[in-house]
């Protein structure tokens, strides 16, 4: 896993990211300090990147990537940061060193494996809350389908990503589908089930579905007639069919005033966010998730539990208008609580933020790093996050320039 940092004010930005590797299979896990994962795109650009999630991309390794494109980007520089990130687009697509045809098949594989394994929690999950149920093969079979069926209705709507025909990807994938089903589901996979899932397969590796193997790639920097910093981040899942899937998840603009773009100054994290987003906004996202959760499953029981206390049958219409009011008070403390996060937390922070010098922006990145680093290591969990962090800066007079760096031979 990864924590990375960017932050951004007009006076330049400042990137960081641990150096915690993990590899190895599930319930053995060994976490290596030595990745790196923030990159200068080159002396002649002030433009940074960073990457998280897999540390390869088609099995090759992202060093060696970032490397390749540097060397082929050369002296030539654009206009906008958005066009470093295209040409970067264009070069994956053209260097056929980066495709492999037999790689296509683990992108495939990794995909559908993300995807079944999350059903077959839910399944077993609806199982568990089901006191009558009746752990036969067949009802286990028929919450299968259920659930998958329910899979590709919800996936069918999404946005397509690669043009390929469930006849050509049945034919060259089917083998790697049957594989996943005799690995992950615990029995017989009759006809019917068999061909949903071989519909599930086609609908989520086409569509916006990427799996927990594909990359996160951050570029930021200045492009030639750019004055102030600029973000943006994508999502890479590697080939298919010789086409390229990848996704644009966020982009951030620091403008001229607070209103326009992302305003004057902009915090954006990246990988293991908890710690960074806790900081911002003053809890914890799974400790509010866990309260939200609660007040929802109150505010949907209370009539329930009005009519027993009162003993007392309500209508139908009652039943609904009550439902309504639940929806009401939820949406509304909800929209309190971002209100009172964006004007106690957020603002005041940003406030700060926007008239920090760089340098202070670098101690800011290395700080929440290690503070995320710190929260790993004093818990119950995989210490994902570690040390050495890599810190840069960049701004448009001195392009990037590196704050802290860890040695990759000692040099003694």
């Amino acid at each position: 896993m990864t924590a990375e940092i960017v932050i951004m004010n007009k006076h330049g930005l400042s990137l960081a990211a641990d150096s915690a590797i993990t590899s190895g299979q599930e319930g053995v896990r060994k976490v290596y300090n030595s990745a790196n994962k923030l990159f200068a795109l080159s002396e002649q650009h002030p433009v940074g990147l960073m990457v998280y999630g897999s540390a390869s991309f088609m099995e090759i390794p992202w060093d060696i990537i970032l490397k390749t494109f540097s060397n082929e980007l050369g002296n030539k520089k654009f206009k906008y940061l958005s066009d470093y990130m295209d040409h970067f687009l264009d070069f994956l697509q053209k260097e056929k060193r980066f495709y492999h045809e037999e790689v296509e098949e683990i992108i495939v594989y990794r995909t559908f494996t993300t995807i079944i394994k999350e059903i077959v929690k839910e399944v077993e999950s609806t199982i568990e809350e089901d006191a009558d149920a009746k752990m036969e093969q067949e009802y286990v079979t028929n919450c299968l389908i259920k659930c998958v069926k329910k899979n590709i209705s919800y996936y069918k709507k999404k946005d397509v990503y690669l043009q390929m025909n469930y006849d050509s990807f049945l034919m060259k994938f089917n083998s790697t589908v049957e594989e996943i089903c005799k690995e992950v589901i615990p029995h017989e996979t009759p006809e019917e089930l068999m061909e949903n899932l071989y519909r599930l397969a086609y609908e989520v590796v086409k569509r916006d579905f990427f799996s927990v193997g594909s990359s996160g790639f951050v570029i930021t920097g200045y492009g030639e007639k750019e004055i102030f910093p600029r973000l943006l981040n994508y999502r890479l899942e590697g080939f298919v069919f010789e086409q390229l899937k990848y996704k644009k998840l966020k982009e951030k603009r620091i403008s001229y005033t607070y209103d326009q773009y992302d305003g004057t100054a902009s915090i954006s994290a990246f990988g293991q966010s908890e710690m960074v987003d806790s900081f911002i906004e003053g809890i914890e996202p799974d400790m509010e998730e866990a309260m939200f959760g609660i007040l929802d499953k109150v505010l949907k029981s209370y009539y329930d539990q009005m009519q027993q206390l009162l003993n007392i049958t309500l209508t139908k219409d009652q039943v609904q208008k009550l439902e309504k009011m639940g929806n009401t008070i939820y949406e509304s403390i909800s929209d309190a609580v971002e209100e009172y996060k964006e004007n106690n937390y957020l603002q005041p922070l940003l406030g700060v933020v926007r008239s920090l010098p760089v340098r202070e922006l670098a101690e800011m990145t290395e700080t929440l790093i290690n503070l995320t680093s710190f929260k790993r290591r004093v818990t119950r969990v995989t210490e994902s996050v570690g040390p050495p962090i890599d810190v840069a800066v960049i701004t448009k007079g001195d392009g990037f320039v590196w704050v802290r760096r860890k040695q990759v031979v000692d040099p003694k």
